[in-house]
C-alpha cells in the first residue's frame, strides 16, 4: 500500500465515481479500479458497493476514509514545512463571491506589497464549497458568510455589511406602490446626497413580488432564507442563479428584486440605474468570517497572513 492507493481511494470517495476520479486524477479508468481493488486485497474487507449504477462507500471504507484523509494531510504539511525552512510557500486562499468581488482584491495587493515573495492561490466560489475545500485541506484559508457549526473550525468575524433590495426604476410592480408607497429618500450612505423616489415595503410584500436569488450555498441565499424563515414567509423566486451578473442584468431589465451588498449597490442607485426598496420592518445584513482548520499546521508564510488578517 503507497500514498498513491490512498489518494485515489480519497478522490473515488469524494467524487463517489472511479469515472470521474480517473478524470480528475488523470488516470486511466481500470488502473483506478485496480487500486482500488489492492486496497480491499490489502485490508481484506470491501470499500465500496455498486448498485444501481451508482457506488456507495462501506462501513469499512468510512472507517479508512478517515485515515487516509489524517495520512494525506500530515504528509502534505510535512513537505511545506520542510519547504517553509528554505523558502516562502504558497498560501491558498479561498472567499465567498460578494467578499471576494468587494473586499478581497484590495487585501490580497496590500498583503502581497508587504510580502511580495509569498506566492497566493485565491478562489472564488460560494460559501459552502468554498468550507468544503478548507475541510478537504484544498485551501488553507477561506472567508465565508454561511458559517457551518463544524467543530474543527476556528472563526473570526471580520465584516459585516447591509444587503440592500434593489428594482428596476421600470419594474412592473412600481406602479402598485406609487400612489401611497413611493417617496422621497436619501440613501444609507450618508456622504451620498443622491435623492430619489425609493419604494418602501414591508418584508411581508415579498410572498407577491419575484425575487432574484443565488443559488443554495451561497451565503447571500442563506442569509435570505434564514430571514424570511424567521417571519414565517416564503418568498416568490422568479430566479435562482449562481451568477451575479445574471441576477442584475434580470434586475435591470425590471424582472424582478433582488439584494446586493452595500458596496455594490450604491453605484447602481447613485447613477439611477436601480433603486433602493427601503424595508420598513426587517433588517438584512451579512456577517463574512475568516476561517482555517484548527489542525492546520502553519507555516511561516501562513502566519504572516493569519497575523495581517487579524489585524486589518
Amino acid at each position: 500500500m503507497t500514498l498513491k492507493h490512498l489518494r485515489i481511494f480519497a478522490e473515488v470517495c469524494r467524487m463517489e465515481s472511479i469515472t470521474e476520479a480517473a478524470k480528475n486524477l488523470n488516470m486511466a479508468q481500470p488502473a483506478v479500479s485496480n487500486a482500488i481493488r489492492e486496497l480491499e486485497a490489502f485490508y481484506q474487507v470491501k470499500l465500496f458497493e455498486r448498485m444501481n449504477r451508482r457506488l456507495y462507500i462501506t462501513n469499512a471504507g468510512e472507517y479508512l476514509r478517515g485515515y487516509a484523509d489524517s495520512i494525506l494531510t500530515q504528509f502534505e504539511e510535512s513537505r511545506d514545512i520542510l519547504q517553509d525552512i528554505a523558502a516562502s510557500t504558497r498560501i491558498r486562499i479561498g472567499s465567498n463571491v460578494s467578499f471576494g468581488a468587494n473586499y478581497l482584491p484590495k487585501i490580497i495587493s496590500d498583503f502581497q506589497s508587504i510580502h511580495p515573495e509569498i506566492p497566493l492561490f485565491t478562489m472564488i466560489q460560494n460559501s459552502s464549497h468554498i468550507e468544503d475545500c478548507l475541510l478537504h485541506n484544498e485551501l488553507d484559508f477561506a472567508i465565508v458568510d454561511n458559517l457551518s457549526s463544524h467543530a474543527g473550525i476556528r472563526q473570526t468575524l471580520i465584516k459585516e455589511e447591509s444587503m440592500f433590495a434593489l428594482c428596476s426604476p421600470n419594474f412592473s410592480f412600481l406602479p402598485a406602490f406609487s400612489s401611497t408607497f413611493l417617496h422621497s429618500h436619501h440613501t444609507h450612505d450618508k456622504s451620498d446626497s443622491f435623492r430619489q423616489l425609493s419604494p418602501e415595503l414591508s418584508i411581508q410584500d415579498f410572498e407577491k413580488i419575484p425575487l432574484l436569488v443565488r443559488e443554495p450555498g451561497s451565503g447571500c441565499r442563506d442569509m435570505l432564507d434564514k430571514r424570511f424563515h424567521q417571519y414565517g414567509i416564503q418568498p416568490k423566486i422568479s430566479l435562482e442563479s449562481v451568477s451575479t451578473q445574471a441576477l442584475l442584468e434580470f434586475c435591470l431589465h425590471g424582472q424582478g428584486v433582488l439584494f446586493l451588498p452595500k458596496a455594490q449597490a450604491l453605484d447602481y442607485i447613485t447613477s439611477g440605474k436601480l433603486l433602493e426598496i427601503h424595508v420598513t420592518d426587517a433588517e438584512f445584513k451579512r456577517y463574512y468570517y475568516f476561517i482555517y482548520h484548527q489542525k492546520k499546521y502553519l507555516t511561516k508564510s501562513m502566519k504572516y497572513f493569519l497575523d495581517f488578517m487579524l489585524k486589518a
